[in-house]
């Protein structure tokens, strides 16, 4: 079994464009940078409904 698995997704050329030249800045590919917004953003929801937990 692969470490990673594969996402396909559209989107606009202007955006890509755009994200391509961030994720460059940052020293990433665009994969790398597209892969290190999500993580993120799936850690602060977790932290979230951890909390949630907590208080609920």
């Amino acid at each position: 079994m692969s470490k990673t698995k594969l996402l396909n997704i559209r989107i606009d050329p202007e955006l890509k464009k755009k994200a391509k030249k961030l994720a460059e800045a940052d020293g990433r590919s665009l994969s790398n940078w597209v892969t290190k917004l999500i993580s993120g953003k799936v850690k602060e929801a977790e932290k979230e409904a951890q909390k949630s937990k907590k208080d609920g």
